[in-house]
């Protein structure tokens, strides 16, 4: 859409349509946002999720040595 020279005003109801269309669209990128910010935070968790399983093994193991160990020594 070209744009109109300064001189040429815009009526009321096509600045009510600009302004509508311009808050639509608003809405369109703010659900876009929201939507890929969650897909986002999820893959992260799982991410989180997956290396905390992984220490909690590591660390469980480690501990379960110690603790046979301990045990083998009485």
């Amino acid at each position: 859409m070209a744009a109109m020279p300064a001189s040429v005003e815009q009526s009321p109801a096509d600045e009510m349509s600009d302004a509508l269309a311009e808050v639509r669209q608003l809405i369109v990128d703010l659900r876009d946002a929201a939507q890929d910010g969650r897909e986002l935070a999820r893959r992260y968790s799982e991410i989180l999720q997956n290396v905390v399983d992984e220490y909690c093994v590591e660390f469980e193991q480690r501990a379960q040595s110690a603790l046979s160990k301990l045990e083998s020594i009485r």
